[in-house]
């Protein structure tokens, strides 16, 4: 657990305060904050709840007895300052590196924040895709790998948080594939869990809720457990899709369609849809691909407007559940952050993204003939 200082360092960054503003907040001077922070004093016991307020967090968050509540406010608050970057950026690779430079300044600020760390290695795992593919970066590469493989080691041997530690093996997992080091990929693949035993914490769990509490109290922990299966089934189809409509396109659109309908059977539970959106844009926009890939544009076109379609329905569907309070309160504040990112200029910035990316993979008349079809005039 994190010292009082260093929670309240973290949370003031991460609402956005200075030391000064937050000092007039509560009625002290910023040295005293200074001083709070760094260790050298502590907050009087009157100034614990006003404290609190202040930041926008309850006493046990700011005690950090609260970590995955505030876990989750913290990697909402990156995604989306990761997400404006992404915005902001001509191209993906370049989105890549200036995310990678972005969270190695929040690493260098606060060292001992494994999420900080964590998500910096996961940036730097999305542009190891570009130094591999594109030859992008390449000068820069080895500073960037060579400091992920250490923060992430280091949160991997000092996390105390499960799923940060499983994040870091995938990451590093990744960046090691691209770099072509095949056999310590392969050691961070065998940390992280497998359903190969078919003895999951999820095949038990449900069943131990029913017997110690009841068949209502095994209900939530069954959706639970669905969500957990849905995006590890989706993540599976989206990385085979992509290989495919490279590959093998034929078979990929077959793939695809099959994929997609997975997903609306998944989504006919409705706490299971926010655990397909992205999953659902990424499977499309490979299916898409593989149609241009064989001069298949009316098609290309047929699903891109099918895409169009179901991104409006979990928009709508969203909004539903954050009209209402009974609603809201039976999903995660990280999935309640995803919904209220999913917003009209988010839709059309990721349409945008696909259609860049089919205009980009296919330059010439495969561009100019899917442009047709969609009634693009890029």
């Amino acid at each position: 657990m994190k010292s009082l200082g260093n929670n309240i360092k973290g949370i003031r960054k991460t609402i956005g305060l200075t030391q000064e503003e937050l000092a007039l907040q509560i009625g002290v001077t910023p040295q005293a904050v200074s001083r709070w922070e760094n260790g050298t004093g502590m907050p009087d016991i009157s100034l614990v709840v006003p404290l609190a307020k202040a930041l926008s967090v309850s006493t046990d968050t700011l005690f950090g007895l609260a970590d995955e509540k505030m876990d989750d406010g913290l990697y909402i608050v990156l995604r989306r300052q990761v997400e404006k970057i992404e915005e902001e950026s001509e191209t993906k690779a370049e989105a890549a590196l200036a995310a990678c430079q972005f969270m190695l300044k929040k690493v260098y600020e606060d060292p001992d924040n494994y999420i900080y760390s964590v998500y910096y290695v996961e940036q730097v795992a999305n542009l190891s895709r570009f130094v591999d593919f594109e030859h992008f970066a390449e000068a820069k590469w080895p500073g960037y790998r060579e400091l992920a493989i250490k923060y992430g080691s280091n949160a991997i041997r000092f996390a105390n948080d499960k799923e940060w530690v499983e994040r870091a093996h995938f990451a590093l997992a990744w960046i090691y594939i691209h770099d072509r080091n095949f056999a310590y990929a392969r050691e961070h693949i065998e940390q992280l869990p497998s359903v190969a035993s078919n003895r999951l914490q999820e095949s038990i769990l449900a069943q131990l809720e029913s017997f110690e509490n009841g068949v209502d109290a095994m209900q939530e922990i069954l959706t639970h457990n669905l969500q957990n299966f849905a995006r590890a089934i989706n993540k599976e189809n989206m990385y085979a899709m992509e290989d495919f409509s490279w590959h093998n396109p034929a078979y990929a659109v077959g793939y695809g369609e099959w994929a997609i309908k997975l997903i609306d059977t998944l989504s006919d539970n409705k706490y299971l849809i926010s655990y397909c959106r992205g999953f659902l844009r990424d499977i499309y926009k490979y299916l898409i691909n593989a149609e241009v890939h064989m001069y298949r544009f009316e098609d290309a076109a047929k699903h891109f407007e099918e895409l169009k379609e179901r991104m409006e329905n979990h928009y709508e569907f969203y909004q539903s559940v954050l009209a209402d309070e009974t609603e809201k309160a039976k999903y995660s504040d990280r999935q309640i952050g995803f919904m209220e990112a999913y917003t009209k200029e988010f839709i059309a910035e990721k349409q945008n993204d696909i259609i860049n990316y089919i205009l980009g993979c296919w330059p010439g008349e495969q561009a100019e003939k899917f442009s047709e079809a969609i009634g693009c005039n890029q």
